[in-house]
């Protein structure tokens, strides 16, 4: 908020040394180096918020103002967080991206993707609050699973955090997440998971009829009722069994892990010897 006010109350093209670019329903605030990324960014915007449009048949009426930032210091001491690389403030239409720290261009527009999402859900879903586990849920599930926090999809702390029962309640999750690293990088593993869960379970007209239903301003828990006949603590209590029923076919595989190499080296010992003595053969006929 105090970024926004600044730069609100600034120059338009020389707040704090960075530069201007309007684009189609988008503004750009970036310093001279960025100029390049910075016509990237207003290039992406529209085919995204098409993108958008299309994910949940709403209108993207609003124009955001997108500011990229190269100092990753002064960004660190914003978000109080290394791991945050980029924050959207709805009630601002604004959002903030740590651009020296994305090195993928895919990660980059995914990242743009999921935070204008939320700009989108805030702008439709506006008299019921949204709780934040959904809020990010629901904006990874549209950018391909991409968070605005640096996360290695190898390092996931879901599967242990299930098999030790320290799943993080989603109630816990719904003014705020963690502020502790690993708990917030579980935060946000749970919030994609959970939207994943109603999708398999209920489809993505299951999904969008409970964010159809909050834009109408019915809250959220009231929504899931209506909308898939269950209540959300039963599909969080049946998302939790699944996630342990999962890990537990993954242990009792790795229980057995040398049992079944074993096997397979066998198998494999078997294998060549029949080959080879099938060319044995073949060239003593050939003979």
């Amino acid at each position: 908020m105090l970024l926004w006010v600044f730069f609100a109350h600034a120059a338009p093209s020389h707040a704090a040394g960075f530069n201007s670019l309007k684009g189609r329903g988008v503004d750009v605030l970036f310093p001279p180096t960025l100029e390049q990324a910075a016509k990237e960014t207003a290039q992406m915007i529209p085919q995204i918020k098409k993108d958008l449009q299309k994910t949940f048949n709403w209108p993207f009426s609003l124009k955001p103002t997108i500011i990229l930032m190269e100092d990753s210091r002064r960004f660190h001491r914003m978000t109080q967080s290394p791991l945050v690389v980029g924050f959207a403030v709805p009630g601002k239409n604004l959002v903030v991206i740590d651009y020296a720290r994305i090195r993928n261009p895919l990660n980059f527009r995914n990242i743009l993707k999921h935070e204008l999402c939320h700009l989108l859900l805030h702008e439709h879903v506006n008299n019921v609050p949204i709780p934040r586990w959904f809020d990010e849920g629901i904006a990874q599930w549209t950018s391909d699973g991409v968070m605005d926090i640096v996360h290695d999809p190898k390092d996931a702390l879901l599967p242990k955090a299930a098999f030790s029962d320290h799943i993080i309640p989603l109630g816990a999750l719904n003014k705020g997440f963690p502020e502790n690293a690993n708990a917030l990088r579980l935060a946000y593993e749970e919030s994609r998971s959970f939207i994943d869960y109603i999708i398999s379970t209920h489809g993505k007209p299951g999904l969008l009829e409970i964010l159809g239903l909050m834009k109408s301003g019915v809250p959220l828990r009231k929504a899931v009722i209506q909308a898939l006949g269950v209540p959300l603590y039963k599909i969080e209590e049946d998302w939790q069994s699944s996630l342990k029923q999962n890990i537990a076919w993954f242990a009792h595989l790795s229980y057995y892990l040398y049992e079944i190499l074993f096997a397979f080296g066998g198998l494999m010992v078997v294998y060549a010897f029949i080959k080879v003595l099938r060319k044995k053969r073949a060239y003593m006929e050939e003979e």
